[in-house]
Parts: C-alpha cells; structure tokens; sequence
C-alpha cells in the first residue's frame, strides 16, 4: 500500500502515535516513516502550523537516533575488522543529522577507519633521488614508508598522473632533477625541494618554477610571498591551469572569498579546470550561505567524472540546510551507502 492510500485512511494523530510507539521500540526508520507520512497529511492545511513542526521535531529525532544508530554499528564493524563496512555506517550517519557533535565524531572517525584501512597500501615511492646531479647521498630525499626497488621515473609519473594532460606532458620532459624536486616536496621535504628547485634549469619553463615554488612556500605557511610567485606564474603563462588553481585554493584557505570567487568565475567561463573549479565555486557558495546554487552547482556536477566529490559535498549542504531525506537519497544513489 503506497503512502497516498495511508493518508486517505488516517489521520495526523494515527501517524503520531504509531511513531511514537515505534520509536520507543526502537525501529527508528519505520517511526521516521510514520511521522513522515503524518506531515504529508498535514502540509498545506492552513491550521497544520502546530502539527508540521511536532511532525518535523519528531523526523528531526528519528533521524538523529539512526545517526547514532550507525555511529555503533560502525565501530562494532571496524572491531570485527570490516573497514569498509565500518565507512558506509559513517557516511550515513553524516547524511542523517546536522548535530555538529554526531557529524564531528562521524568525521574523525571517518579519518581513522580510513587511515587504518590505507595502512597497508599506502603508495609507495623510491627511498633516494641519490641518482640526481648534484645530490649527494646525505642529501637524498628518504620517506621510510618508500621502496627502494621503485625507479625514480616511474614514481614520478604516479605522481604527476593527477595532472591536467597539457601540464603532465610538460612536467614529464622536465628532468631528473626536477622529479628530484617534485617526490621531495610530494614527501614534505620542503627544504629539500626548494633547494633542488633553485638548481634546476626552468629555460622556458619559467612559469613552473614560479608556481612549484609559491606552492612549497604556500605550504610552508608563507601566503604573501606565495601569493607573488603565483601571480608571477601566471604572468609568465597565463595557460597555466595549475597556478591559477593554486591561487584560488590560497585565497580561499586565507578567508578571502570574495576574490576567491571572481577568480573561480574567470576559470570556469575561461574553461579553465572548469569542472574542478566548480567544485570550488559550490564550496565558497555554501561558506557564504548560498545553498541554493551551491546545490545547483554540486548537482550539475553529478554527471561528470567529479560525481562522487560533488554528491559528497550535496549531500552535506542538503543536511546544513534541513533537507535530510533528500540527502539520505543522494547518498544513496550516488555514494552507494545503504539505509537501516
């Protein structure tokens, strides 16, 4: 019997004390279908005010419940050693409440199931980049967590993999001590980097340099002098989609979003990393409170190859903005998460 057919034949007060008594069962899905139910019935009455927010109040706490439902389930998964079973449970629970304290313990351990289950496959790189002119074997770059077997070329392709493809074929053909440079600033070895940086030949590839160095310093905290490099990247080459990138990421990390804003807009009618930049756009859209395009944004999104990040970041403006069910269904669809 579909939901139309129920509200014929009962009213508001059968739906109420049906959830209310499946709640205290605790069968907090079915509870949440009744009050939900009992709010279709009551919407649009013009005396239903009283009645929508106890029915509202009452999915508020149904949901909440089940949030915290899953938080247990994921820690009783994570015990019997099924991570993955463990990370559905806390990306549900994050589609079900706006409870800043469910969602910042679902978060954190979010971060450690995660880092538990990467543990073992972590990606491996070369211990040194000994084989670099210039360095010395006390100057090497080392990660303890890197194979020795790995040649250099071959993981600073992995690495540079990520990049748009007009940019991995530049960064490919830049040299070994450039993909010296790269895997030590990939590894935090900032002091390093910049040091092989300074050595390395840019020629015509000026614009890199200035970018791979305001990005080291960026890291390092050191946003004003990051901020000339980059803008200094881009005057070198104004094609150069990394560098612009950077500058949005910088703006935004520094609270200027206004300028962020503009800078993002430029990318996206430029068609500049576009889809990455839209990303972004929807993001500096919800700090500012603007959920409605923001969602427009994430939404326009969902059929691309950034899906699973833009239904990510739907899913959770759905929830900051009191729409859980249209959330729990986003995540069911598109991050493959299952309802309890």
């Amino acid at each position: 019997m579909n939901f139309i057919s129920r509200l014929l034949k009962k009213r508001p007060e059968d739906f109420l004390e049906r959830g209310d008594r499946l709640f205290v069962d605790g069968c907090y899905f079915e509870a949440r279908t009744a009050f939900e139910d009992g709010l279709r019935l009551v919407d649009g009455r013009s005396d239903a005010g009283e009645q929508q927010t106890v029915f509202r109040s009452k999915i508020e706490k149904a949901n909440h419940a089940l949030a915290e439902l899953n938080l247990t389930e994921a820690e009783d998964a994570q015990r019997r050693g099924d991570s993955g079973r463990a990370l559905e449970h806390l990306e549900l629970a994050k589609t079900l409440t706006a409870d800043t304290q469910l969602r910042e313990k679902a978060d954190k351990l979010l971060l450690l199931f995660a880092e538990n289950s990467n543990e073992t496959s972590k990606l491996e790189s070369p211990k040194s980049c000994s084989g670099c002119s210039g360095a010395s074997e006390s100057e090497a770059v080392h990660s303890d967590d890197l194979s020795a077997d790995t040649p250099l070329s071959e993981y600073f392709d992995l690495l540079i993999q990520h990049l748009p493809p007009a940019m991995y074929a530049r960064y490919a053909g830049l040299g070994e001590k450039f993909a010296c440079m790269y895997v030590a600033s990939c590894n935090n070895n900032y002091d390093e980097a910049l040091r092989l940086l300074e050595e390395w030949s840019p020629g015509a590839d000026s614009d890199i340099f200035f970018y791979e160095k305001g990005m080291i310093l960026f890291r390092l905290g050191k946003t004003a002098e990051s901020e000339v490099l980059l803008r200094r990247a881009m005057m070198e080459n104004a094609g150069n989609s990394l560098a612009q990138m950077g500058l949005s990421l910088l703006m935004i990390e520094a609270g200027r979003i206004g300028e962020a804003a503009v800078q993002l807009d430029g990318m996206i009618s430029g068609g500049i990393l576009a889809e990455q930049a839209s990303m972004l756009r929807a993001a500096v859209y919800r700090a500012s409170g603007d959920f409605d395009r923001a969602i427009d944004l994430y939404s326009g999104l969902l059929a691309t190859p950034l899906a699973k990040q833009a239904a990510e970041g739907l899913h959770d403006v759905l929830v900051e903005c009191g729409r859980p069910s249209d959330a729990e269904f986003v995540y069911k669809k598109y991050l493959k998460g299952c309802c309890h």
